[in-house]
């Protein structure tokens, strides 16, 4: 693996491990810092977002498996900690 394919695997899995912490502590928040945490993990989905669509055609098979697995899990949990109680 090139070191531009690692690079670009590290970015994706930091920018998710990040946002996963984020989203993990929404339930217990008080409603400040639960509605700051939810804007940072939009932030950051919306920028892998993009990021996939920028880089279409010009990623290798395992950078799109990994970028589309890590951008479909911080999604769904984005929609399930709106729906969960607020803090």
């Amino acid at each position: 693996m090139a070191d531009d394919d690692l690079a670009f695997l590290n970015l994706v899995l930091l920018l998710g491990t990040m946002t996963s912490r984020r989203l993990d502590g929404v339930a217990r928040a008080g409603p400040d810092e639960r509605n700051e945490r939810l804007h940072a993990a939009r932030g950051t989905i919306d920028m892998l977002a993009s990021l996939k669509k920028r880089t279409t055609g010009r990623t290798t098979p395992e950078e799109e498996r990994v970028l589309d697995s890590v951008l479909r899990d911080l999604q769904s949990r984005y929609v399930r900690a709106l729906a969960s109680p607020s803090g």
